[in-house]
Order: structure tokens, then sequence, then C-alpha cells
């Protein structure tokens, strides 16, 4: 697959990529395999192809490799997670799911996993265990937990909607994508892999939260273009294009698509106005605010280099 399968999608920023990244995706492999996640031969291969060590490398170029692997071990547990919701029953089961998910905030809060629960509670508790020793303030953990259990909620509703067979609305779509992309949760991610902590007033200031949500719409239009093919295949309602498609009455796809390219590519132009704008706070902070803007822009060019390398968003097809 080639860029120019996505028209539109592209970047001005140069591609980048952790020097440790092939090394801790086979880490992640083992560890997602030992926890027991990983349950056939084919599996194994999927989870290998998928590549996400890269995409964690993509999105945090500058990570220390132990960073590195936690956030790659977080995105392969969101991975599994996510797949649950998207193909098996308990997608279109709000109810179950509220059960699982309230269970793995529980251990997130300290719980500790009581024998037979399910390998995604057991790996949530080595996560949990990895995480408490590099967190910046107690601040940060609040807003993470908060992070987390916002994407639960979002995916729960989503769940709803397959359940009705339900395409949501425009506004209400643009609105929670990047919330069941779990992007706040890798927003929060980045004060873990650039060793930095922005206060409250910075981190909450209208300036950095556009850049910050700008940051977000980019990867979850991009990734919704991309993996297109495969959600039309699958059956799936949640997909800007088929929301575009339905919320502006489009004659087709590929009127939607496109529509769908300029949403992403207003948000990108929108991202390069407003970090022209960020205010000073001070020498450190504005130091460490430059790190965190720089992965920002990491993961807009880092998720369109990773999708062009994994196996996650193809059909056969593609092959």
């Amino acid at each position: 697959m080639s860029q120019s399968a996505w028209p539109g999608l592209a970047y001005p920023f140069p591609p980048s990529i952790n020097p440790h990244a092939d090394e801790v995706h086979r880490e992640t492999v083992g560890w997602a395999d030992g926890l027991g996640l990983i349950e056939t031969r084919e599996d194994r291969l999927k989870v290998r192809a998928t590549n996400i060590g890269r995409l964690a490398g993509r999105f945090h170029p500058s990570a220390p490799r132990d960073r590195l692997r936690l956030i790659s071990d977080w995105y392969a547990w969101m991975f599994f997670r996510d797949d649950l919701c998207d193909e098996a029953q308990i997608g279109r089961r709000p109810d179950l799911l509220a059960a699982q998910d309230s269970r793995y905030m529980e251990v997130l809060g300290g719980s500790e996993p009581r024998p037979r629960e399910s390998f995604l509670t057991f790996a949530m508790s080595d996560l949990r265990r990895r995480l408490l020793p590099v967190v910046p303030a107690a601040l940060w953990l609040r807003r993470f937990v908060r992070s987390v259990k916002e994407h639960f909620d979002s995916t729960l509703w989503e769940a709803s909607n397959r359940s009705r067979d339900t395409v949501p609305d425009l506004q209400t779509y643009s609105r929670m994508r990047p919330i069941t992309g779990g992007m706040f949760v890798d927003a929060d991610f980045i004060e873990i892999t650039t060793d930095i902590y922005l206060p409250p007033e910075v981190h909450g200031h209208p300036i950095v939260n556009s850049l910050t949500r700008r940051s977000n719409n980019a990867v979850c239009w991009a990734n919704d273009i991309i993996s297109l093919r495969k959600e039309l295949a699958s059956g799936d309602v949640h997909n800007i294009v088929l929301v575009l498609k339905e919320s502006l009455s489009l004659k087709s796809i590929e009127e939607a698509r496109r529509a769908a390219v300029e949403m992403h590519d207003r948000e990108v132009g929108e991202f390069l106005a407003t970090q022209e704008r960020l205010p000073s706070f001070g020498r450190t902070i504005d130091e460490n605010l430059e790190r965190y803007v720089s992965v920002l822009r990491s993961r807009m060019r880092g998720n369109l280099d990773w999708s062009l390398e994994s196996s996650r968003y193809r059909t056969p097809e593609d092959h």
C-alpha cells in the first residue's frame, strides 16, 4: 500500500521513529503472549503484523526505551479491547461491556485481579504496576484515569449505536471520535514519554487545548479514511466517511471520502496556524511545551507512516 492510496493525507512534518521501536515491538508481542492475550499462531502472526511497537515509536520518537515499552504495551491492551468491541458479541451488548469496563477501572484504581478473571484484567493490573513509578504528578494520574474512563464510556456509546444499527450524526460523532480513539489517553502519555509535566493552567490553556484537539482530530479523520474498506466489510457505522455521507446526504462513498479528506486537511492547517499563537509561560515551561507540541506533530505524521507499514486496516483485497 502506498501513500497515494489516500490522496490528501500529507503533512509538512518529516518522518521520525524511535530507534527502539522494533525491539520494543517484539517485546510487546512476547508480553501479550505471556499474559494469554494471544491464543493461536494465527493471532500471534496478526499481532506481529500490526507493528504496535512501531506505532508507539512513531507517536513518541524521543521516548526512552523503558517508557516506549510501557506505551507500546498499553497500545496493545487497547487494541485487544478494541477488537473485542468491534468484532465480538460484546461490541453490541452495552450491558456486558459496561460491566467489563467497570472491572478494568477498579483494577486501574488498585484492585487486585481475582483468580480466573480475564487475561485483559491481569494485563491491566500489570500496566498499572509499571505506570505508577513514572507518574509525574498526582494531578496527572487523576487526569489520566478520567481519560481512560471517558474512553470506556465512549465505546459504550458505540456499542449502543451498534445494537440499534444507528449511524451517529456529524456533530456528535465529531465530538466523540477522538475519545473513542483513545487520543486523549495518548495525549496524557506525552508527559510520560518526554519526562515533563504541564501544570493545569498550561495544559488547560485554550491554545494548548486547541492544539491537542486538532492533533487528535487529524489522526482520527486520517484513521477513518484509511480504515474505511475494513469497516465497510465488517458493517461498522463508526467512520467519518459514512457519517458524512449520511448527515450531508451525499451521493456516493467517494464524495464522502473527499469531504473527509477536506476535514482532515482543515485540522492540519488550523494546527499549523494555532501553534504560531502559543503564549510564553516562562523559559522552563516553554521548553517543556515545545516538546509536548513536537509529539503532537509526530502523532499526525506517524499515524500515516505506521498505517502504511501495518496490517491492521488491510482487507483481503490489499494482500
